[in-house]
């Protein structure tokens, strides 16, 4: 039996796979001061934007659009992919690991509203 090489053994557990390539993340700041969480408030008004917090309790800002080269969930670029793409790790992936990816997520505003409000944050600015 031919031993497949790390590009297509990555290629193969992603068959059919596009869950990460639906999204793009990236760290933000701990927010600490008001404007911060209104500034996080603000994002979540937008369609398509979340808001989530890692098992690290590092920030993340999540923007929901799929990658353009995204054909038929399946890549159209593989073998000339980007580098984060190379280096993204199954291992990671909500679709093989069953585990949460994230310790808090906000889909939008209000959910970041109640999670401020049950850890007593102070969010809202003085008029």
């Amino acid at each position: 039996m031919k031993k497949l090489s790390k590009d297509q053994e990555n290629k193969e557990l992603c068959h059919r796979c596009d869950e990460c390539c639906r999204y793009i993340a990236t760290e933000i700041d701990k927010p600490t001061a008001k404007r911060d969480f209104q500034n996080l408030i603000w994002f979540l008004l937008h369609e398509n934007v979340g808001v989530y917090i890692d098992f690290d309790n590092d920030w993340y800002l999540e923007f929901k659009t799929p990658c353009k080269a995204l054909k038929n969930n399946l890549c159209s670029i593989y073998s000339e992919r980007p580098q984060m793409c190379r280096q993204y790790n199954q291992a990671d992936c909500t679709n093989y690991n069953k585990a949460k990816a994230e310790k808090y997520y906000f889909n939008d505003a209000d959910e970041l509203k109640r999670y401020l409000k049950r850890k007593k944050i102070s969010f809202e600015m003085k008029k």
